[in-house]
């Protein structure tokens, strides 16, 4: 009504439908205007309206027609009058409102005192009272809201004058707010706040209710309810990594408790990345209506923390934990038998979770096809239903490599997507490790890369990138892996020897996998696989950095990648291919690490292949079809490792001589006829492996003169070495690792030189007269076959072994020649020695021996 009023005085002004044609009476017209507006702001009454609107100054003689927009005005005066107090009172209104808030918050902090009295000491407050308190908070805020409003000018007509209309609907609101304060002051009286016994808590509905008809999913949920039942897990870790869903499942397990007493309250804490223990803190004390105040200290907080909860059957949540934290600091009364309280921690990381000290381990696992199938439906809608879409999307769904992050990303990106070569062009991003796919790269990539982020250095992180050069869902040797870290690539740093690297690399491997970044195999504990997903973001992370990877494996490839692809790139890898020649001669002054493994139809290398790659340091050609070597690996001055395991073809191998820096050789397996020239030259090789070869002659004595030999393999040669041969192995000082041949055990174990040589071995495997081709069973093992007559001195050589094994002896009668030097041993095999009577004559070598037996093995002893 009072706009409409203003809008008609407005109008009566400036109005181009009146004939005016004095000027005198445009003047006059525009004064009664002002009056009008003048009288509508600041009177109540209709009678003082009336003087108020009649200005003794214009001839209204003269303005006959507005008699009757007057008489409308006066005829709703009343109810407008009222309108015009919102604005007129404006100011005093809120400040009445002010005092009317300070006063109700006052009585919320007595009733909110009471409260957690009572629940300290194991009530639950009322509902009517929890009501209440959630009103008044509401309030409270928009009060803060109506205040700020107020002090802030409202103007019109580019800052001419006041905004009045816009200060009277806020008069309006701040009216009808202290109604509301009014009314909740007087509801504020409680014959009591809290009850006996305890009713259900009042928990937080988690947005977002998951969806867990996968039966991944409810295996894993089922598992998690269970151990909240079960009094002998106090607290549980949840991990899995990123993307892979705990979050969803403690969402449900959350909302799951709704409606139920088990636990008295269920408290849910976001930590994230970045562990802030006060954040924690205030977290829960929200839940528990504990109002902190501020300058409560994080100690301060703790003892009141720790008060509530030892009284309260609690359930907390800990999601996305990723650095441990003390209970105690926290004020976290410890879950145990006694209080039956609960804490369950999601975290990327199971070391975390040691941390934690958590008496239970759930990992949440990747959804199967079909649960993946059905998940990334839901997403993508019914297009992937068409007979043209299927066949390429499940090829898509399969490369997110059941990980719900990935497949619901993809699946809305793809939504609606009905042309075919959309979703091929989706498909080959996915295969090339692309973050083409919309939001792709900000929804799965950057949230993975958490995980790569919060490893602990730059060794580690190289250690983990390296892994993507294997191909998809390879099955990766562990021994090799570290193998690869240690000795080959030079990642493992601060260590003094080939021994010391290998220990330091398996415990990274451990630290990678305790982060979910790599896991266990599916052929057992000896091998470790790297999620498809997580491969593609090592490939992604290396692409945005200097250390640039090309990786090509396991994509059958019959031709290399074009040369432009090969410049200022740091490590290639081509494993697992189809390649026959190759016919090229890449510029890559910056490639490190070349692997050609598993190409077994390659046959030919241009002589001048290796020209242009002075800075190569590692070469695998194992497992090629390779005939010979191209005169320009000569030319690889900085070469450490050559491997040329398992080539089949390649009879005669370049002089060697040149490769100086050369550290790591592996001939084993290869059909090489002649030993390689210049080996003697090779001062800085480490690691030797001829194992399995057809050489005609090995020159034993220069191999035993290299002087950094610290692991030499000579396994199944053509020809067995003679034990008095070996005896010259005592003159390499440094080596920890040996696998050997022996044709007999003569001429050199009754030594004792050689005796405190064989003893500081770290990994040893003997074999006498053994035709098996089987790897050794454990680092330090005795193979002996066939052998009649056990010479003196033979307690010295398996007093140190941790597996023995005996074949095919037939004058052994029993294990006492060993006497009661086989107290380190773990496995024991005695196979076909028919002349054995007795395993052991605890009389002749008393009963501590085999004190540290695991597993024996007998068949085959007709005479025992």
């Amino acid at each position: 009504m009072l706009r409409c009023t203003i809008c008609t005085v407005h109008v009566l002004t400036r109005s181009n439908q009146l004939l005016v044609h004095n000027q005198a009476f445009f003047s006059e017209l525009k004064s009664y205007s002002q009056a009008l507006f003048l009288a509508v702001v600041s009177f109540h009454s209709s009678a003082t309206f009336k003087n108020a609107i009649t200005c003794p100054s214009i001839h209204l003689s003269r303005m006959d027609f507005l008699g009757p927009v007057v008489q409308i005005i006066l005829f709703f005066w009343a109810p407008v009058s009222q309108q015009i107090g919102y604005l007129k009172h404006l100011n005093n209104n809120v400040e009445t409102l002010k005092k009317e808030t300070e006063e109700l918050q006052d009585k919320r902090h007595q009733i909110q005192a009471d409260v957690n009295h009572a629940i300290s000491v194991g009530k639950t407050r009322v509902r009517l009272v929890e009501s209440w308190l959630v009103d008044v908070t509401n309030i409270e805020a928009q009060v803060d809201d109506l205040r700020r409003e107020f002090e802030q000018p409202r103007t019109c007509l580019n800052g001419c004058c006041t905004n009045h209309f816009s200060r009277y609907k806020l008069g309006k609101r701040v009216v009808k707010k202290l109604k509301d304060v009014e009314i909740l002051k007087a509801k504020g009286v409680f014959d009591k706040v809290a009850e006996s016994p305890r009713r259900p808590p009042v928990l937080e509905m988690q947005p977002s209710l998951p969806r867990v008809q996968q039966s991944k999913s409810e295996e894993t949920m089922e598992e998690i309810w269970e151990c909240l039942h079960d009094e002998e897990n106090g607290i549980i870790g949840v991990y899995g990594m990123g993307g892979i869903g705990k979050t969803t499942l403690m969402k449900a397990i959350n909302n799951k408790f709704i409606g139920t007493d088990y636990f008295n309250i269920v408290i849910w804490v976001t930590v994230s990345n970045d562990l802030n223990l006060g954040l924690i803190q205030e977290q829960i004390g929200k839940k528990l209506d504990i109002m902190f105040g501020d300058n409560e200290d994080m100690a301060e907080k703790r003892d009141r923390l720790f008060i509530r909860l030892k009284n309260v059957r609690y359930l907390i949540i800990l999601d996305d934990l990723w650095e441990a934290f003390s209970l105690d600091q926290a004020g976290i009364p410890k879950p145990d038998k006694k209080n039956r309280c609960k804490i369950v921690i999601t975290s990327r990381s199971v070391a975390v979770c040691n941390a934690m000290v958590a008496d239970k381990f759930i990992k949440v696992r990747a959804l199967t096809h079909e649960e993946a199938w059905n998940l990334f439906c839901e997403g993508s809608g019914d297009v992937v239903l068409s007979s043209e879409i299927r066949p390429v999307a499940e090829k898509v769904v399969k490369e997110c490599s059941g990980l719900p992050l990935a497949i619901k990303t993809v699946g809305r990106a793809m939504h609606g997507k009905e042309r075919k070569e959309v979703w091929e062009n989706a498909l080959r991003a996915l295969k090339g490790s692309s973050p083409e796919v919309r939001v792709m790269e900000r929804e799965v990539f950057l949230p993975l890369k958490l995980s790569y982020d919060y490893l602990e250095n730059e060794e580690i992180k190289s250690c983990f990138l390296y892994c993507s050069l294997f191909p998809e869902d390879h099955e990766i040797p562990i021994d090799e892996l570290v193998r690869c870290w240690a000795v080959e690539e030079g990642f493992i740093e601060n260590v003094n020897n080939l021994e010391e690297a290998s220990n330091k690399g398996h415990d990274i491997l451990e630290r990678i996998k305790d982060a979910c970044l790599l896991e266990k195999g599916s052929y057992g504990n000896e091998f470790v696989r790297m999620h498809d997903l997580l491969r593609d973001l090592a490939i992604w992370i290396t692409s945005t950095s200097s250390s640039k990877f090309l990786v090509k494996a396991g994509e059958g490839l019959e031709q290399p990648p074009e040369e432009k692809m090969w410049r200022g790139v740091v490590r290639i890898s081509l494993m697992f291919s189809k390649i026959k020649h190759l016919q090229i001669t890449p510029d890559c002054p910056n490639l490190v690490s070349l692997f050609l493994n598993r190409n077994s139809q390659l046959r030919t290398i241009r002589s001048n292949f290796f020209e242009l790659m002075p800075k190569l340091q590692i070469l695998d050609l194992s497992d090629t079809g390779i005939e010979s070597l191209p005169m320009s690996l000569l030319q690889l001055v900085n070469l450490r490792v050559l491997s040329l395991r398992y080539c089949m073809h390649l009879v005669e191998v370049l002089p060697l001589g040149k490769l100086k820096e050369l550290q790591i050789l592996d001939l084993s397996n290869s059909r090489l006829r002649n030993f390689p020239q210049g080996i003697a030259s090779l001062v800085k090789l480490k690691r030797l492996d001829i194992s399995l070869t057809s050489f005609t002659a090995v020159p034993f004595t220069m191999i035993y003169g290299l002087p950094s030999l610290e692991e030499v393999s000579m396994w199944r040669l053509k020809e067995n070495v003679d034990g008095a041969t070996f005896g010259e192995a005592v003159n390499m000082k440094r080596l920890t690792s040996l696998r050997i041949s022996l044709s007999n055990l003569n001429g050199f174990i009754a030594h004792d030189t050689f005796h405190r040589w064989f003893s500081g071995l770290t990994s040893f495997h003997v074999m006498v007269n053994n035709i098996t081709p089987y790897p050794p069973f454990s680092d330090k093992q005795i193979s002996i076959c066939e052998c009649d007559k056990f010479p003196c001195g033979i307690e010295g050589l398996t007093k140190h072994a941790v597996s023995l094994y005996l074949c095919g002896s037939k004058g052994l009668t029993s294990l006492s020649k060993f006497q009661g030097d086989l107290k380190s041993l773990r496995k024991l095999e005695v196979i076909e020695c028919s002349g054995v009577e007795c395993i052991i004559d605890w009389r002749e070598v008393g009963y501590d021996a085999f004190q540290c037996l695991q597993s024996l093995e007998l068949l085959d002893l007709p005479n025992l």
